[in-house]
Formats: C-alpha cells, sequence, structure tokens
C-alpha cells in the first residue's frame, strides 16, 4: 500500500473510528496493529500522518495533516462510453493511475451493456472500490470521482456553454482541425479547482455519426491520435497521458506560426 484512502465522510478530525471494510483492510489484509503508521489521503487530495492507536474493540486512528495535495496536474475529467464485461474497471483502474480528477460513464448509441436501474448503485459502490484500490496501490495525487451512468445525450444536455473548459472527443478518423498541441496550447493551468479539461472516449464501435453531431453542438473538438485503432479500454489512458505530458513539459515546446 503506497497510501491509505481515508473514508468520504472524514472532515480533519485528529482521531477516527474505523469499522467494516477499511478497519479489515488495515487489520487483516496489510496485518497492521497497534502503533503502525502510514500515509494516508482524502477525498480532497490532502496528505496525512495516520497511527493506529487502538485496534479493539473498534479501530481508533490518529490522523495528522501533512500537506494539500499535488496540484501541478491538469484537472481532467473522461466521459467513457460503458464497455462490454468489466472492461470499466480496467479503465478506472489505469485513469486513476493516471491522476484523472472525474469519470463520467455514459450509454452510447453503440453501447452493448444496458444497466438496470436498481442495479446502478452496486455498479458505482463497486467502481468506487476499484478506484479506492487503485489509489493505494498508485499513490496516485488524489482519488477519483466517479458519477452514476447516465445516456450521452442527457449529460451533454447538461453542459452549460458559458464554462470555460476545453472539451475534446477522441475519433478513429482524423476529423481533427488542430493537433492536440495546438489544442492545449492555450489551456489555462491555473484553473485549479474546477473542471477544466474533457475527455470523450467511445465504447467499442466508437460514436455514431448522430453523435459526433451532438458532440459538435456541445463544443467538442474531435482529437486524432494516430492510425493504430485504440482499444476502448486503453483509449482514455492513452490520451491522457498525452495531454499530461504536453502541459507538463509545455515550457520545452513551441508551436510554429
Amino acid at each position: 500500500m503506497r497510501q491509505f484512502v481515508l473514508p468520504v465522510e472524514y472532515s480533519g478530525e485528529q482521531e477516527i473510528v474505523l469499522e467494516g471494510e477499511k478497519a479489515h483492510y488495515l487489520l487483516r489484509v496489510l496485518r497492521l496493529g497497534r502503533d503502525d503508521s502510514f500515509p494516508a489521503i482524502d477525498t480532497a487530495g490532502n496528505h496525512y500522518h495516520c497511527t493506529i492507536q487502538r485496534a479493539e474493540p473498534a479501530l481508533l486512528l490518529r490522523v495528522q495533516r501533512r500537506g494539500a495535495g499535488v496540484k501541478q496536474r491538469p484537472h481532467i475529467r473522461i466521459v467513457q462510453g460503458i464497455p462490454k464485461g468489466r472492461k470499466i474497471d480496467d479503465v478506472i483502474r489505469r485513469c486513476t493511475e493516471a491522476g484523472v480528477a472525474e469519470l463520467q460513464p455514459v450509454v452510447t448509441d453503440h453501447t452493448v451493456v444496458r444497466l438496470a436501474e436498481d442495479a446502478v448503485p452496486k455498479k458505482v459502490a463497486r467502481w468506487n472500490r476499484v478506484a479506492t484500490e487503485a489509489v493505494q496501490q498508485s499513490g496516485s495525487p488524489a482519488p477519483v470521482t466517479i458519477f452514476e451512468p447516465m445516456p450521452l445525450d442527457r449529460y451533454l444536455s447538461t453542459l452549460s456553454n458559458s464554462e470555460k473548459s476545453l472539451r475534446l472527443m477522441l475519433h478513429q478518423a482524423p476529423l481533427a482541425k488542430w493537433s492536440l498541441h495546438r489544442y492545449l496550447a492555450e489551456y489555462d493551468t491555473e484553473a485549479i479547482g474546477t473542471f477544466s479539461l474533457e475527455l470523450a472516449v467511445g465504447p467499442e464501435g466508437g460514436f455514431s455519426e448522430r453523435e459526433l453531431a451532438i458532440f459538435r453542438s456541445a463544443r467538442y473538438k474531435p482529437v486524432y491520435l494516430g492510425p493504430q485503432v485504440l482499444r476502448t479500454e486503453t483509449a482514455a489512458l492513452y490520451a491522457t497521458a498525452a495531454v499530461q505530458i504536453i502541459l507538463l513539459e509545455r515550457s520545452e515546446w513551441r508551436l510554429k506560426n
């Protein structure tokens, strides 16, 4: 474990009692005991040093603030067309490791999986467990927020055109007017704490022509990442890595006029 993820309801207390899965993870899986210490992180990306004060009858944890989370990465939201099987688990793991802030699963025209309404809470709970495990294992600077799945049309209708954000839609055909470098050249790297950059990824089969038209009306710009065909569970990580590196090395490159 690189770091422990504190409960969602944690709000800065110096001592907290842990029960259930989190207590089981520390005491039974990691086999930690009284006076053992470890690094931790909360859902806002703040870092802590934790020490087990008591293991029984309930685990008592002393929590000491270490500082704010790492801020140099852009705030990225992935809009992911739900793929078949449990491929979305791989998407969540890889996006978490890459430092993605938010993940919005969407049902598209080419989505094969159809989620029953009563199954959604269990699905989202499992996805959050996958994300938590990835944060603890990878040391990612902050947990990823996973939203409940919804139809793509409904999600796009919720977006505000006044929002200062860059919206990019991955497509297998060279529809892009500009390169990824050109799109990111005017990205505001100081826009921290609000949603700033979005990457939309289709399921198997990509987005339909109907959906492409809707994306354009929602101010999305198409992005072409080369002739190779990427699996849907690979595309989000591939695009996120490209964005992260371009912005990280921004001071080292200059676009030609």
